[in-house]
């Protein structure tokens, strides 16, 4: 009874080549041919792979003061001590993520910490929160003072502040996901309550050692004492300055308009093309000229 193994055998083993009377007219064709398909195989595997890379290379836009290809979790002070006069500033940095529609998290904190939007949302999601950090909207529940309108969160979550709660709530959905290249973004006055400040400073040390987390601060007119706390666990260059946050709609275009267009992966699509169009051509039925006193 046969086995599998001779089966296989069978199958690779190789067959004889039906005799050629004038084999040796056609070697030089037969190797250059062979030649040229070879190389043309190597170059589509390899232009094909170049396509693969720049495909999953196409993120969306950067923002100048996050790490390349990061997913982002906002975490935003909500705390009575946040007042109106910051309320610009949120709005700047609300529209610098939609407007570059970067993957996002959201955590709402005051005294506690609340998911908002797990990690890998669309920037463009953070928009509706606009609304309560603009002025000037019409409705029951704008206050006619200040022209903002009142925030769903103000009565029922907002009250003291402890910003350790967002952000090791923060790091933790970005491990809960396996997000390796992860940033926090916190917008904070950064005053926190005097007894958070041990479980504080435990959580930028934590954060500062982790290598799969990066921490930026939108600092939202802190007074000094705060902002030096800050400083001794953040580097300097991870605040943000005000004048990043600024978006100009002539810029912003420009930008949607390049980055719309994946120009290296369109010329590796053309390349394979091309080679594809090689391959027909040289690769195609073999001449051979008719020998002399042949009739047709």
């Amino acid at each position: 009874m046969a086995t599998v193994a001779d089966a296989v055998r069978r199958v690779l083993r190789r067959r004889r080549a039906i005799p050629l009377s004038d084999a040796a007219a056609v070697r030089f064709a037969l190797r250059r041919t062979t030649l040229v398909r070879l190389g043309l195989a190597g170059g589509l595997v390899v232009l094909g792979a170049i396509a693969i890379w720049r495909a999953a290379e196409l993120n969306p836009r950067p923002v100048s003061f996050l790490p390349a290809s990061t997913t982002t979790v906002v975490v935003l002070d909500q705390s009575k001590s946040v007042y109106i006069s910051s309320y610009r500033r949120i709005a700047q940095m609300l529209r610098k993520l939609v407007a570059a529609d970067v993957p996002v998290g959201l955590v709402a904190f005051s005294d506690t910490a609340y998911e908002m939007l797990p990690p890998g949302a669309r920037g463009s999601e953070l928009a509706p929160l606009l609304r309560f950090y603009t002025p000037g909207h019409l409705g029951s529940n704008v206050d006619p003072e200040t022209q903002y309108e009142a925030n769903p969160w103000q009565d029922v979550f907002s009250g003291g502040t402890k910003i350790s709660s967002g952000l090791v709530l923060a790091q933790s959905m970005l491990h809960r996901d396996h997000i390796r290249n992860g940033t926090i973004l916190l917008a904070s006055d950064l005053g926190t309550a005097g007894e958070d400040e041990p479980d504080l400073a435990e959580a930028l040390l934590r954060i500062e050692h982790d290598k799969d987390v990066h921490l930026r601060i939108v600092p939202l007119y802190p007074v000094q004492d705060d902002l030096t706390f800050f400083q001794r666990f953040v580097p300097k260059g991870n605040f943000v300055k005000p004048s990043q946050l600024r978006v100009h709609a002539t810029q912003q275009s420009q930008r949607r308009l390049i980055s719309g267009t994946p120009w290296p992966l369109l010329v590796a699509g053309g390349l394979l093309l091309l080679l594809l169009a090689a391959n027909e051509l040289a690769c195609g039925r073999l001449q051979l000229p008719r020998p002399r006193g042949v009739e047709t």
